[in-house]
C-alpha cells in the first residue's frame, strides 16, 4: 500500500481533507451516547492528524483530549489550524502509546488503522483505556465504503481500499484483545459543498490521501479528467456526500 508523506503532505492535508464542523455534525450526534457522562479523564485522538476532530471533541463536550500523532509536520499544522486549551499534542505512535494504564476514558481513531500494526494497537488501547471505555472507530471498511465518491472517478484506487482491515477482521483483532462490539453504524458527512470543491480538493490532495498516493500518474490523471468533466456537466452546486463507518467496541 503506499504510504503518505505526513510531514511533506501536512501543508496540503487540512485543505484536501479537512472538514468544517458543520459537515460533521451528524458524527457528533453518533459518538454522543458513548462520550454523554461527565469525565475528565482524556480521551485519546489516535493518530491525529492535523487536529480537526481533537478540538471538534474538546468544542462538543468540553473533553480533555490528548491529540496522539508521529508526524511533526502534522503535528506542526495542528498547532496552527486546531489549538485548543483542552487539546494536548503528543508526539506517538499507537503501536507504543504513551499514556499510563487505566488513564483515558476512551479513544477516538479516525481513518488510521490502515497505517498500524492493528494487534499491537488493540492491546495498547487495552491497557491505557479504563474497563468499559469505548473505542471508536471512523474508517473506510472495504465491505462498507465501495460508494466513495472518490471511487467513482478513480475506481482503481479501489485495489489500495481492499488492503485496508475489513470490519470483520478489525471486530476480531479487538475481541482478542478483550474488546466486544458494541455498535456499528455509517455516518454521513458532507465531503465538499459542490462537486467543483471536491475537485479541488482532489487536487490538493493528491499526497495526502492513502487512495490518491496509490494511483499512477495515467490513472490520476485519467480519473482527475473525468472529475472535471462531470463539475463542468453539474447544472448546479450540490454537496457531496459520502458515508464512513462508525465502529464502537469495549
Amino acid at each position: 500500500m503506499a504510504r503518505v508523506d505526513y510531514d511533506r503532505a501536512a501543508g496540503d492535508y487540512g485543505r484536501a481533507r479537512g472538514l468544517p464542523p458543520e459537515a460533521i455534525l451528524p458524527l457528533r450526534d453518533a459518538v454522543a451516547p458513548w462520550l454523554a457522562a461527565a469525565d475528565d479523564a482524556p480521551l485519546v485522538d489516535v493518530g491525529a492528524g492535523t487536529g480537526q476532530f481533537a478540538r471538534a471533541f474538546a468544542e462538543w463536550f468540553g473533553a480533555r483530549v490528548v491529540a496522539l500523532e508521529p508526524s511533526a509536520g502534522m503535528r506542526r499544522e495542528a498547532a496552527r489550524a486546531s489549538a485548543h486549551p483542552r487539546v494536548a499534542p503528543v508526539a506517538g505512535r499507537a503501536e507504543a502509546l504513551p499514556l499510563a494504564g487505566g488513564s483515558c476514558r476512551a479513544a477516538w481513531l479516525s481513518t488510521v488503522i490502515h497505517h498500524v500494526d492493528l494487534e499491537t494497537t488493540a492491546r495498547e488501547l487495552r491497557r491505557v483505556l479504563r474497563a468499559g471505555a469505548p473505542v471508536l472507530i471512523r474508517s473506510a471498511f472495504p465491505e462498507r465504503a465501495r460508494d466513495l465518491t472518490l471511487l467513482r472517478f478513480f475506481p482503481t484506487a479501489r485495489r489500495a481500499l481492499e488492503r485496508f482491515p475489513s470490519l470483520e477482521r478489525t471486530c476480531d483483532v479487538l475481541s482478542s484483545a478483550g474488546f466486544v462490539r458494541a455498535a456499528v453504524d455509517d455516518v454521513p458527512q458532507e465531503s465538499a459543498p459542490s462537486l467543483a470543491a471536491f475537485a479541488d480538493a482532489v487536487r490538493r490532495g493528491r499526497h495526502a490521501d492513502t487512495l490518491l498516493a496509490s494511483l499512477d500518474d495515467h490513472a490520476y490523471a485519467a480519473g482527475l479528467a473525468l472529475l472535471e468533466r462531470a463539475v463542468a456537466a453539474e447544472p448546479e452546486p450540490r454537496p457531496v456526500v459520502d458515508r464512513l463507518t462508525l465502529l464502537v467496541v469495549r
